[in-house]
């Protein structure tokens, strides 16, 4: 087989692993902060069916909320858009866009980083692209929060999208050989770095460090682009400030119980930083990074620009880089960090590995070039046994994945399978029935909940709860801050659930 039709079948097996993915979609519902942040701009479009005045709407409450509650304002902005204001059903809007702009964002950025900033092969690139991309997607830490639970995948993912989109910018604007292209590209960074500025704070921080990190560099080497990748990272730097300051942060953080010190946040930072890392390594993703490896070498044999001196050195920094995206949560809620939060750090983890691999493997080939073993792990996949040897790595990565796989019993004697990769969880979902049960009882809620006028209702309690769609549901309490949520969505005075027999 030809490298290129292997590249074809890496694309077909990609696309077909993102078919379940979407097809599940069909079944995503809201949940929670959906119906709190949603609820006004809701009754806006339910008077108006304006999309202007819904915008304009979202628009006031995000300055009230910059005020009142939480400075994240185009964050903000965003949560109170969630699909299903327009709609129940229009809510399958939420993850086509948040699986959508991920998967182009992981590809684009990782075929750019490593055709344009390492001049390595067109098929090497696309291949190596789609491969780091599907495995981020296969063992993402908590699916529902990552694609399917817009209010906290939008806050999360989708800022964590836009950043890897703006680094793809920035590259692409310094690799354009089209001038007039240049200005376009650093224009769309600059709105891009605003926007990120308003988001989460991890991803808010954690933008301007490594724009800083590439301005000095650039300035070192007297780099022609320091002065537009300075401004893009003051944008960046100028946004955050202006999310930080909003008098709303410290109304919230003041019903807050006391958060670490700054010292104890960073420590929480690097020992969650570790543990990701660590985490992260599944025995599958090792075979993927062992896999890649070759590459990488190969990658960094031919990349003269880089002299690899200080592969120890570059891991420590690029480690420090990596920490700092939990320090602003561990420093408001202590170790108290939500999932989605852990997803957008596990979504960097395959860039900080893939960047410290590529200086390692710079490393060994400046020290052991020479040797048998350097030469025939730069032309590992070169030889006429590629094929064989990409399919065995393919073979143990889905041993592994069997491997991770745990059955257990429940205590109402129903089978739980847990730990698939997220494309197999979708399809046993689907497959089993439990999506399209999951869809129904919600679809029943929603309807009773729109058309009774009734105050005061009891909904039964959802008998099935798909891993990858399943966030979180309303309690037996109707007090419950989840419940409430859902009576301001629908103007009840209280909604709980009964227990169904």
């Amino acid at each position: 087989m030809k490298k290129r039709n292997f590249t074809i079948f890496l694309i077909i097996i990609f696309i077909l692993s993102l078919i379940p993915l979407y097809y599940i979609a069909g079944y995503a519902h809201p949940s929670v902060d959906d119906y709190f942040y949603g609820a006004e701009t809701a009754q806006i479009w339910h008077n108006t069916h304006s999309l202007g005045q819904v915008l304009q709407k979202s628009f006031v409450l995000m300055k009230d909320s910059y005020i009142t509650w939480q400075g994240n304002f185009t964050a903000i902005f965003l949560m109170r858009l969630q699909p299903a204001i327009f709609g129940e059903n229009y809510y399958v809007i939420a993850p086509i866009i948040l699986i959508t702009s991920f998967v182009i964002s992981m590809l684009m950025f990782f075929y750019l980083f490593l055709k344009r900033c390492f001049h390595a092969a067109t098929q090497t690139s696309i291949g190596t692209s789609i491969v780091i991309t599907f495995t981020a997607l296969q063992f993402t830490y908590m699916p529902s929060d990552s694609f399917y639970w817009y209010n906290g995948a939008i806050y999360y993912t989708f800022f964590f999208s836009l950043m890897l989109f703006l680094f793809s910018s920035l590259i692409v604007m310094a690799t354009a050989k089209r001038n007039w292209t240049k200005p376009v590209y650093f224009l769309i960074s600059l709105i891009l770095a605003f926007i990120i500025g308003g988001g989460n704070y991890a991803t808010a921080l954690f933008t301007p460090i490594v724009l800083g990190v590439i301005t000095v560099y650039a300035i070192y080497k007297h780099d022609k682009f320091s002065i537009s990748y300075a401004l893009t990272t003051l944008v960046a730097f100028i946004s955050l400030i202006v999310s930080m300051i909003a008098p709303g942060n410290a109304i919230r953080q003041a019903g807050v119980e006391g958060g670490p010190s700054v010292i104890r946040a960073f420590v929480y930072s690097f020992a969650y930083g570790a543990y990701s890392i660590a985490n992260s390594t599944t025995l599958p993703v090792l075979i993927i990074w062992i896999a890649l490896l070759p590459v990488f070498y190969h990658i960094a044999a031919k990349y003269k620009t880089w002299e690899y001196k200080y592969p120890l050195l570059f891991l420590i920094f690029t480690f420090g880089i990596y920490c700092s995206q939990g320090t602003p949560v561990f420093y408001a809620q202590g170790l108290n960090i939500p999932y989605r939060m852990m997803n957008i750090i596990y979504f960097s983890y395959y860039g900080f590995v893939t960047i410290n691999l590529i200086y390692f493997a710079g490393w060994i080939h400046r020290h052991f070039g020479t040797t048998d073993f350097a030469d025939y792990l730069c032309n590992f996949y070169n030889s006429k046994y590629w094929f064989m040897k990409s399919m065995i790595f393919i073979l143990l990565f889905s041993v592994s994945c069997v491997g991770l796989v745990t059955i257990t019993r429940t205590d109402d004697d129903r089978t739980l399978v847990a730990n698939l990769p997220l494309s197999v969880d979708a399809t046993y979902a689907i497959l089993n029935g439990s999506a399209s049960n999951y869809d129904q009882e919600l679809t029943e809620r929603d309807k009773l909940l729109s058309s009774s006028q009734e105050v005061d209702i009891i909904v039964p309690e959802l008998s099935t709860t798909p891993s990858p769609l399943f966030h979180t549901d309303i309690t037996e309490d109707p007090t419950n801050w989840k419940n409430a949520h859902l009576s301001v969505y629908y103007n009840k005075h209280y909604i709980n659930t009964s227990k169904q027999e």
